[in-house]
């Protein structure tokens, strides 16, 4: 019987399209080809004030109806409280859940609508699932690094130590005037406290947020992970096991145009052509590839593909830094059409992330495509890696490490073939979808 699904996330396509909107919108229009009635609810993140505070539109993108509003960022007294509890979304929310009377909602990010939305489909009765795209639920950064750059098992001392992490002058005022007692104090209370811009208020909106965070994740009927590690480090931090299904992405091999039939002809003697697909960040550890690659000498290119405005102050000095090197291009990023012709031009997908990722797209979308990776020994990343067979592992944050690796393909002409020929069989989206409806049926 067709199911009227609605998918909730924090921002979607045409102008969000990093993997989480990619994966949503497969996943949504595979449901619609079976013949659900599917829409996405999702927020236009737009900062700027403009009138009106509150605005709601519904439009259609390729063919999947969506309802997309936007909401004045600083519209209460605690713009950092908003991130994770928004009490206004969350009574729009709910009329829109009673007009539409969904069967079932999954939610894949709620970052500015607010873990709030889950108390709303718990009073309706509507079954929930949540979709741990990556560690936002303990993180107000949401990548799990410290600002100093280092790792971060979660939230330190219960949350307090957020504080120290996110606001280092606030977190000494706290400690110089003596006000850590009734911060901790708030930490307890069974509702958030007041939201406000005194320091105790601004402390407590760090130090409640995991608590927060957590008791509305376990307003959701199932929890999904998409790899092991995910899975694990939620449990490590208090978070029940048993309400956690692991079930991996799956690739959808139309994406991959001529490749899902296989790679063309590699001609002997060509250059070691190296890829970076996504954003260029300081997290994503692009600048360790560069580094990387001006270290090997020898016959390779390497391709990155991404926006240079989107972290700009990262972004722009690094592709400056790179044009000494011509092997080097900053390319534009593609559409989700041009997958296929994007890993047709590469030999080897390098994924040098400086955080925790959770299980990149891009990494299975490469063994599905026949390309090799070369990631940072991390992760949901590591789970998908068997070192040396066929694909590698360096070590964190060390460009000589993955230098190394680079080298070995450029110095030996019979690895990437090994590498190819040992991939192994990924998933596909079929096969993806008929374990989301099997889920959704389990929770009726």
């Amino acid at each position: 019987m067709p199911l009227r699904i609605t998918y909730v996330v924090h921002q979607f396509l045409p102008k969000y399209f990093t993997g989480t909107e990619q994966y949503v919108f497969a996943v949504a229009k595979a449901m619609q080809q079976r013949g659900h009635d599917v829409e996405v609810y999702c927020l236009d993140p737009d900062f700027a004030e403009r009138e009106p505070f509150y605005e709601e539109n519904r439009e259609v993108v390729e063919g999947l109806p969506v309802v997309r509003f936007r909401h004045w960022m600083h519209l209460g007294r605690d713009f950092q409280r908003l991130e994770y509890h928004h009490p206004y979304v969350g009574l729009r929310f709910s009329d829109y859940l009673k007009a539409r009377q969904p069967d079932v909602v999954h939610a894949f990010h709620l970052r500015h609508l607010g873990a709030n939305l889950l108390s709303e489909t718990a009073a309706l009765g509507i079954p929930t699932v949540v979709h741990l795209m990556d560690f936002w639920f303990l993180c107000p950064r949401v990548v799990l690094m410290r600002g100093d750059g280092s790792l971060c098992e979660g939230p330190p001392d219960e949350g307090y130590g957020c504080i120290e992490c996110m606001v280092p002058p606030l977190a000494k005022r706290i400690a110089d005037d003596g006000l850590e007692a009734e911060v901790r104090a708030n930490m307890q209370r069974p509702s958030p406290s007041t939201p406000g811009k005194t320091p105790i208020a601004r402390a407590s909106t760090f130090a409640e947020r995991p608590r927060y965070l957590r008791d509305q994740w376990l307003r959701a009927s199932r929890v999904v992970a998409p790899s092991r590690f995910l899975r694990d480090i939620f449990v490590r931090n208090g978070y029940p096991t048993e309400r956690i299904d692991v079930i991996g992405y799956g690739v959808d091999r139309a994406r991959l145009g001529s490749l899902a039939n296989g790679r063309p002809t590699r001609p002997d003697g060509a250059p070691l052509r190296v890829g970076f697909f996504g954003s260029i960040a300081e997290h994503k550890g692009v600048d360790l590839l560069v580094d990387a690659v001006m270290q090997v000498p020898g016959d390779l290119t390497l391709s990155i593909f991404g926006r240079t405005t989107d972290f700009a102050e990262f972004a722009q000095p690094l592709a400056e830094r790179a044009s000494g090197d011509p092997r080097i291009a900053f390319r534009e990023p593609f559409p989700r059409e041009k997958l296929g012709d994007a890993l047709t031009e590469i030999d080897v997908l390098v994924v040098p992330s400086r955080w925790y990722e959770n299980t990149p797209f891009v990494v299975l979308e490469a063994f599905a495509g026949g390309v090799p990776v070369i990631a940072t020994d991390l992760g949901g990343t590591a789970e998908l890696i068997e070192d040396g067979v066929w694909s590698d592992l360096f070590a964190r944050g060390d460009a000589a490490s993955l230098a190394a690796k680079i080298r070995a393909f450029v110095d030996d002409s019979s690895q990437l073939a090994r590498y190819r020929n040992a991939l192994p069989p990924i998933k596909t989206l079929d096969a993806n979808i008929d374990e989301m409806l099997a889920l959704y049926e389990s929770l009726s």
